[in-house]
This record gives C-alpha cells, structure tokens and sequence, in this order.
C-alpha cells in the first residue's frame, strides 16, 4: 500500500508543482532556480528500491522541461528507446553507482547544486537513459517549419535542441560512437521557430529577387554508404568502388544540415543528378552554393568550375571523379582520393583543391571566406555550426545572401 501511495504521488507531480521548493544556483544563467521538494522524495525513493530506475528517470525529465536541469543538446537515448520497444528487455538506464549520489542527495550528504550538476553531467555524457520523446521543445512540433526538399514525419520527430534553428532526431535513430562512447543521432532534422521570423528574415530570401540554388551532393551521399567507397578504402571490400544509389538522408558527410538550413531560408535545390543529366542547368542561376559535393562527373566539374558566381561552402569539393549509370543505378569510382594510383590526390587536378588543411577542422573557432579564381571558398568543414544559435552563424547566413 505505501508503495502504490509512493507511485500516485510521482505521476501526479509530474504535471504540476506541488509544496514547497528550494532554490539553487544556475551556474549558466547566474540565478537561482526552483527544485521542487517531491523530486527528493523521489530520489530517496529510488536509492531505497522502492521505485523503479524508469520513473526516477520520470522525475528527472520533468526537470529537464522545466529549466532547472539544462540540457543545451539531447543525447540520443537509444537504450531507452530499446527497452521501451520490448518490455521484456531488462535495460540497465542507470549505472549502479548513480544510485548511492540520489541517496546521499536526499539525505543531504551533498547539496542541491551538486546533484543537479552531477545529473547534467551524466545525461550529457548519456549515462542516463533519459527518454526523448518525453523531452519538450520550445515550440510544438506542429508550429515548426521544415524544409520543403526533405520528407519528415514530424510523428517519428523528438525534440533535441532549440538554437538558430530548432533540432530534431528521429526516435532512437543511434549510432554508438565507439571513442566517445555515447550513442550519437544518425541523422537530425532542422526546422524553424515561427517566433523567430524577424531574425530569420535578414538571412532569408523569402522576399530577396535574387536566383541562387544550392546543390545537394548526393553523388557523396552515395559514396559513403554501406558497400560504397569507404568501404574500399578501408580494404573491407575490393568490389566497392562501385556503389549502388540509395534514398538520402541528412548526414554529416553529404553536409545534410547545411543544405537543410539554406532550403528553409528559402534557397533553391538542385542535386548532382539534374547537373550531371542537364549541364547548362546551372545558367539559369546568378549564384550557385556547392556543399561537400566530394564525388562528381567530368560534366559537373566542368559545369561548376565555369559559372561565374560560386561559393563552396565546404572544404573537400570537387575531389573525385566518377561515372554515373542511370540505368543500374550504380556510381563508379574513376580517378582521385589516391585511386587508382596512390598519388593521385584530386581526380581533376584542380589546383583550386581547399581539402587540405581545411577538410578536417569542424570546430570552425574562426571560419573564413576567401576569393579565389574559381569562386569563393571557406577554411573549416562548418556543418556542425547550424546546430549553433551564434553571432558566427549569423554572419556567415548573410554573407552567403549578400555575395
């Protein structure tokens, strides 16, 4: 009986605040935030097995939506997502030691700031397995706006961060990272914050005159697919330097944030496809944005390295040739990435090639553009900073507008 009375208690609470509260410090926003009483039950409770490590995590996500635990970025919680999929999975989404810092906690061995900076902490390490769809954005999911040239479910959508930009995964989409040992999102989504409308405006070209497209790299996105080129590289398959087309999705390598961002402010999107089948596409535009489009035909280098106002957002474009079979649906490695001879670098020996050093900073402290012949081009892979709400951001959205 005391331990169904326990229970009611914690599902009641999650939706309102009940008795009194204490304060602690935000080390982030310098003032003091609410925690109310009934979360320490809850810890005590749970040090004590008297509640399951499910609805102590319950508790913990209710803090989560209510400011006082700050999670600038969701981890993905596959291990949740698991054990909520076959409850016959017994799903460990605590380690055992968590247990004794929620029991000295609500014995107060350790004050108020430290267990909530502990649990901060561990969620974004994703030792916790908080569950995602419990998770709240800023804004519901039906008043965000995607973008037109991706398919989203937003009934697959869970809430992961609030910047520039509203971030979305697709529920339990991991993928473990094996140095970081932390489960990563496979891929994410982008939307925009209808409150947000004004700041958006001075980097959009909703009501801008002029005619730029960006062009989705999917040639690349094919390359770094299961039985695709890496996978040759890696010497785990001889045959793959021949790679068979796939549906796309928003990943880091085919720069999927970057393209997602400037479609939602209203750029046009082509993809390597309508340039390698109609070359003279291009023409119809005043600026051309390339992203990592790393892999491309003879016809599209020289589709692109001739118009006359291009911006390669990304390092690393124009790498590799290859041919393309519409028929098979296949693509095949030609020349380039040290194929078929190690030495050979870029496969059109462009001398313009910004690979290296620039290919491998995605911390982008100090992105550039500078000029060149051919265009403009940048000094750091930059596709994780459309996670960012920045002034960088900022600048770097209104000068690809204002070029």
């Amino acid at each position: 009986m005391i331990f169904q009375i326990r229970l009611l208690v914690v599902l009641i609470t999650l939706f309102s605040l009940i008795g009194s509260s204490v304060l602690i410090p935000n080390s982030s926003a310098q003032e003091e935030t609410q925690i109310p009483d009934w979360i320490k039950n809850v810890a005590e409770w749970w040090a004590n097995n008297e509640i399951s490590e499910q609805e102590f995590l319950t508790g913990i996500e209710y803090l989560i939506n209510n400011n006082i635990i700050s999670i600038s970025f969701m981890p993905c919680g596959g291990d949740f997502s698991t054990a909520a999929s076959d409850p016959t999975l017994e799903a460990k989404l605590i380690p055992d030691w968590v247990k004794n810092n929620a029991g000295w906690w609500a014995t107060n061995q350790i004050g108020d700031a430290d267990f909530i900076n502990g649990i901060e902490y561990l969620i974004k390490k994703g030792i916790l397995g908080i569950d995602n769809k419990k998770i709240k954005g800023e804004v519901p999911i039906d008043d965000v706006i995607f973008s037109p040239a991706w398919g989203v479910n937003k009934d697959k959508l869970v809430f992961i961060a609030s910047s520039f930009f509203e971030v979305y995964g697709a529920y339990g989409d991991c993928l473990f990272d094996p140095d970081a040992k932390i489960n990563k999102w496979r891929s994410t989504t982008l939307g925009l914050n209808p409150n947000k409308v004004d700041e958006y405006n001075k980097v959009a070209l909703w009501n801008d005159p002029q005619n730029a497209v960006v062009v989705y790299p999917y040639f690349t996105f094919t390359a770094y697919q299961p039985q695709g080129f890496y996978n040759y590289y890696d010497g785990s398959c001889d045959d793959c330097t021949t790679a068979k087309f796939a549906q796309p999705t928003s990943q880091y390598t085919s720069s999927g944030k970057g393209h997602q961002a400037l479609t939602l402010l209203g750029y046009q999107s082509i993809t390597d496809v309508d340039i390698d089948r109609h070359p003279g596409i291009l023409q119809q535009f005043d600026k051309v944005i390339i992203l990592h489009n790393e892999y491309v035909t003879r016809i599209m280098f020289d589709a692109i390295t001739s118009h006359p106002n291009v911006i390669y957002l990304y390092p690393n474009a124009l790498y590799a040739e290859i041919e393309v079979n519409y028929i098979d649906e296949t693509m095949t490695l030609i020349r380039g990435h040290n194929y078929p001879e190690r030495e050979i670098v870029n496969g059109f020996d462009w001398q313009f090639d910004n690979t290296h050093p620039y290919e491998y900073d995605d911390i982008c402290f100090d992105m550039e553009f500078y000029k060149t012949d051919v265009g403009w081009m940048t000094t750091c892979y930059p596709e994780n900073l459309f996670f960012a709400d920045t002034e960088q951001l900022f600048n770097i959205l209104k000068f690809i507008k204002d070029l």
